[in-house]
């Protein structure tokens, strides 16, 4: 069900009651003007649960309340929506038509998934027991369009989010199990009732653990459910049943987040071998990243042991750090770094960009192994999961930009291999590399490297992870460590609530109310992690969002962040300051932590990073971001800003 550019044509006027809610008129609000009509758009790659556009006959309720107000008074209640089958959406009726107060005064929108007569109150009464029809169950939540009113220019956008999770099973069967006919994969353990309060999108009254089975595809061979989001899972069990046979697993995974996506590769087999189901770290827009583990599948009658024929002489996931990888950057372009390690959501990842201060920068940058000791090896395969952003569609021109090269240790002649899968370029969405055979280098030590290239006409983002190296039967030595010098790394973050989840009444805690102006809003469906982001809205003045943090004269700190630009009438920079105990600023390095340029349009969060030194008799520093209006007559524009982070740099 595809959520991208739909429009709420809500071409009908009036209200009516629904079951159990309070559907009168607060106001006279209907002057006879045109209803009003909307955008629409799902957080991240434009899905619902089960396809790819929207049903004719999706229903979904939309609330009209005034700005700041409750939504126990809201004006409009629960004004029920239907798409067709281009993904149009208008009221169902006469009744449930809306239209802006006559007054001028400004109102909220909020929207959910699906349509319900039965709210309690302002309560929707989630079940995820029945998984038969999952776009029944797939609960979709927007509370970002605020402030509109009467004359106003623009179309308010409700942007939805996914409020559950969900688990995926991709499977694949070994000779041994003719077919996948008659499988069925069952949860245990889990809960599957809970309320979700639709002002301020929170679930509670978590309960009813019971059974959940999923809904398994023989031909498409996938096992697909969706729950409830948990902080902490405990004994929750998989029950796989296939020709009689039953096996029962612990699922591994400790908590499930709002909308994140949770995909396993399940193989089955009818024997003694090791069939195992692998949680990778898959990754789609909608449903976000999440850490992996394994559980161990057995249909036959022994137990599970290792698997005689092959060893893993190198298995580096980068959720704790670049590990033995060392970095080798031919050309930076005036940058300070190509690749780097990150973390998102608690899972680690190599990152190479070449965008730097709104530029593609031409640069070379090698990601390269540590030796990897295949001397008494016949043969060995290479796999990794990796995804690629902001690329061009062309695969041949990505594939000349993100590349993978191998050596033999002792003659350092390297040569390029094929990557044999690349993602779709315009998201973050996983892939496996898929195997890539090593074989050349067996009975000897040999070393690889990803190469990535940015020849300033595009800037792909590239994005690395779970790369492992297997060998037959015990037969490889390992890695071989250089024990190179460390490369920097960061310290612990010095900011106070970096990723804006505490709030006091109007602005995020520890943010200094005496350098803020304007509007600042708490962001729960636009954000880049966590449950919360910062909105600021472009007006008369420039805004300003900050945070004063001690620091030392000589040391080396690194500065990050996530902001999010997808509007005309609004743009943003950073705009640092060095202090001395005096109170006055130190201009000494502002060329490095005062931004040039206003950044440009994208659809994308933007990353920045910055590495400084602080200079002589600093004692603390303003750490300031900045929202711009368009020009005099276009203001009125959000800048999302996330996950900010203040770190020493130590060897």
């Amino acid at each position: 069900m595809k959520l991208e550019k739909l429009f709420f044509a809500t071409v009908l006027s009036g209200l009516a009651f629904t079951a159990c809610v309070d559907n009168d008129d607060k106001s006279e609000w209907n002057d006879g003007s045109q209803p009003i009509s909307f955008t629409s758009s799902i957080k991240g790659v434009n899905t619902r649960a089960v396809d790819s556009k929207w049903t004719a006959g999706d229903k979904i309720g939309v609330f009209m309340k005034a700005t700041s107000g409750d939504l126990a008074s809201a004006i409009a209640v629960n004004k029920q929506h239907a798409t067709d089958a281009n993904g149009n959406v208008s009221a169902v009726d006469a009744d449930n038509a809306l239209y802006y107060p006559t007054d001028g005064s400004s109102v909220d929108f909020i929207a959910y998934y699906p349509y319900t007569a039965s709210l309690t109150g302002n309560v929707y009464k989630v079940n995820v027991a029945d998984q038969s029809k999952p776009e029944n169950i797939d609960l979709l939540y927007s509370n970002n369009a605020t402030g509109f009113a009467k004359g106003t220019a623009n179309k308010p956008q409700l942007q939805f989010a996914h409020q559950l999770s969900q688990i995926v099973f991709n499977i694949t069967k070994d000779a041994t199990v003719p077919s996948l006919n008659g499988l069925t994969v069952t949860f245990e353990g889990m809960n599957t009732t809970a309320d979700f309060a639709l002002a301020n999108g929170t679930l509670s009254n978590v309960g009813a653990a019971a059974k959940i089975a999923a809904v398994v595809d023989e031909t498409a061979a996938t096992a697909k459910t969706i729950v409830l989001p948990t902080a902490a899972l405990a004994d929750v069990k998989v029950v796989f049943n296939l020709n009689g046979k039953t096996f029962t697993a612990d699922y591994p995974q400790k908590e499930l987040l709002t909308g994140r996506k949770y995909t396993h590769n399940v193989k089955l087999s009818d024997s003694n071998g090791q069939p195992v189901i692998v949680m990778d770290a898959a990754t789609i827009e909608d449903w976000i990243t999440v850490p992996g583990g394994d559980i161990d599948v057995d249909f036959g009658d022994g137990t599970d042991v290792p698997e005689p024929s092959e060893v893993v002489v190198l298995d580096e996931s980068f959720n704790a750090g670049q590990g033995a990888f060392t970095i080798d950057n031919k050309d930076l372009g005036g940058m300070n770094f190509v690749w780097a390690h990150k973390v998102f959501e608690s899972v680690g990842y190599m990152k190479a960009s070449g965008y730097y201060n709104n530029t593609a920068n031409a640069c070379e940058s090698w990601l390269v192994s540590p030796n990897v000791d295949l001397s008494k090896a016949t043969k060995a395969t290479l796999t990794f999961m990796h995804c690629d952003n902001n690329s061009k569609v062309d695969l041949a021109a990505r594939q000349t930009v993100m590349t993978l090269w191998a050596t033999e240790v002792a003659t350092e002649q390297w040569e390029q291999i094929a990557i044999p899968t690349y993602g779709a370029g315009t998201d973050y969405v996983y892939v496996s590399s898929g195997d890539i055979d090593l074989s050349k280098y067996a009975g000897k030590s040999m070393k690889f490297a990803f190469k990535y290239v940015c020849n300033g006409d595009f800037s792909a983002t590239w994005q690395i992870q779970n790369v492992k190296v297997v060998a037959d039967a015990g037969e490889g030595g390992g890695t071989v460590d250089p024990d190179p010098e460390p490369d920097p790394t960061p310290g612990a973050n010095l900011l106070t609530n970096p990723g804006f989840e505490d709030w006091t009444e109007k602005l995020p805690t520890a943010w200094n109310n005496d350098y803020n102006t304007g509007e600042i809003v708490k962001s729960t469906d636009i954000k880049h992690g966590g449950n919360n982001a910062l909105r600021q809205t472009s007006s008369t003045e420039t805004e300003k969002v900050q945070q004063e943090i001690a620091i030392e004269a000589g040391k080396t700190y690194k500065i990050s962040y996530w902001f999010l630009d997808n509007d005309t009438k609004a743009s943003s920079r950073y705009w640092c300051a060095m202090v001395g105990a005096d109170g006055k600023a130190i201009t000494d390095i502002n060329s490095q932590i005062q931004q040039k340029d206003y950044s440009k349009d994208n659809a994308e969060w933007q990353h920045v990073e910055i590495t400084f030194t602080a200079p002589a008799n600093t004692v603390k520093m303003r750490y300031e971001v900045r929202t711009y209006k368009a020009s005099a007559t276009a203001l009125g524009g959000y800048i999302y800003y996330d996950d900010f982070e203040l770190t020493e740099v130590v060897k």
